[in-house]
């Protein structure tokens, strides 16, 4: 974008005027995951451009700044030949520009945000590439990098949506626990039934596995590895398990509150609502299993997330959990070898549940580290509990009997203590 754009755009964000006035534009009606099949288009005039063509789903659609995926004029008709584009609100010379909404959508969910369809005509645009390096021409339009700059962006933003499907989750435990242990019925508390204990103590494993990798994926709990090329599969692998539980969680509280659970009036039904939405936005399941294909495929990010795995357990202390937990990291870097030797359409096939195996490793092993910080800090041995629990449904071999021959279970004798600690860990 022209320096004057650029100063004009940044100012607007430090001055915090632009908050929550963004978006990004890629779904048409051909689709949102295609993007090779963009039909809209730009056209350069002088050093600005102008955008033609019709997004189908635009969320937070009233914004000021958006950044649109089109196709410039003479680049490729494939993936390689889209690039990014911000599009403003108002034009340089202070004019409305061509950004017109058709309709508002009216959605499952996520009400209070506005998602509708936007028709550019004409639209004055800005092309967003890298900076020249020293002694080299800038990027232009079609040098068949605009779709890997998007990715950049979307992989931001699965982090974020995956943030939301926590919260999802994490609201979900929270009434649920709370309804529980108000709500009486067979003459005592719901929270004192050994059924409703069991829900309730895989629900809280569940959110602090799940809050353990999005954690991870911001940098918030390792300083000793950076996030790096490994961010190719741990957001997509965390998105998917993570937004995934934003809805089981939902659908389990609203059980939970029983009939109460399914009227408007109590916070559950909205939770289930707006927690669907996740698993679409920035790509659903089979998108997030691609990207974690290309990852091994293009850039090994497998290699340094498994090396991010074998140093969470390497600073763990030295118990079962433990050690159950690095068996399984190797059976992982098996199974990825094992996977890259099928014949392609069997390896896509199976992309799900190897995703799904590494999202479970993943957050028994940092779920171990965090034991061993609890332990080391504080002298807790909750986090110990809840890694315990984590690695023996997820990661143990429960035997020919399930599991049903075990002599106690840990989640109702310790529930007291996992309980506690839910509502601040």
């Amino acid at each position: 974008a022209p320096a004057d754009v650029r100063d004009h755009v940044l100012a607007k964000f430090a001055a915090g005027e632009w908050a929550g006035e963004t978006a990004q534009l890629l779904t048409e009606r051909t689709g949102g995951s295609d993007l090779g099949a963009l039909e809209t288009t730009a056209t350069r005039v002088g050093d600005a451009w102008l955008l033609n063509g019709f997004k189908w789903f635009a969320s937070n659609c009233a914004g000021e700044a958006f950044v649109v995926l089109a196709k410039p004029e003479g680049a490729p008709d494939t993936s390689r030949g889209v690039a990014n584009f911000l599009v403003l609100r108002t034009r340089r010379d202070g004019s409305r520009n061509g950004v017109r909404i058709r309709r508002l959508k009216d959605k499952l969910g996520t009400r209070s945000v506005a998602s509708g369809e936007v028709e550019f005509v004409d639209a004055e645009a800005f092309l967003l590439s890298e900076p020249p390096r020293e002694g080299q021409p800038s990027a232009g339009p079609a040098d068949g990098k605009g779709l890997g700059r998007m990715m950049e962006l979307t992989n931001a933003a699965r982090l974020g949506i995956a943030l939301f499907g926590l919260g999802n989750a994490r609201r979900a435990l929270v009434e649920s626990l709370s309804y529980a242990r108000r709500r009486h019925a067979f003459g005592g508390a719901l929270i004192d039934k050994p059924l409703m204990r069991r829900k309730l103590a895989e629900l809280i494993v569940d959110v602090e596995a799940a809050q353990a990798m999005v954690f991870d994926g911001t940098g918030a709990t390792n300083h000793r590895q950076p996030r790096g090329i490994r961010q190719r599969i741990a957001v997509p692998v965390t998105k998917l398990k993570v937004c995934r539980l934003g809805i089981t969680a939902a659908s389990d509280a609203i059980e939970i509150h029983g009939g109460n659970g399914y009227i408007e009036t109590w916070p559950v039904a909205r939770l289930l609502r707006d927690a669907q939405v996740n698993t679409i936005w920035e790509g659903p399941d089979n998108i997030l299993c691609l990207d974690v294909r290309r990852g091994i495929e293009q850039t090994r990010a497998h290699e340094t997330l498994l090396a991010r795995l074998r140093d969470a357990v390497s600073v763990s202390d030295d118990d079962e959990t433990t050690r159950l937990v690095a068996g399984r990291i190797e059976d992982l870097d098996a199974a990825i070898t094992a996977w890259g030797k099928l014949d392609r359409d069997t390896a896509e096939a199976r992309l799900y549940p190897l995703a799904q195996f590494m999202g479970d490793v993943y957050a028994a092993a940092l779920l171990t580290e965090q034991a061993a910080w609890e332990r080391a800090t504080r002298g807790g041995d909750r986090k110990a509990l809840v890694a315990r629990l984590h690695a023996q449904r997820y990661l143990a071999d429960p035997g020919p009997l399930r599991g049903l021959d075990a002599d106690s279970d840990d989640a109702l004798v310790h529930f007291d203590e996992l309980m506690a600690g839910a509502f601040h860990d």
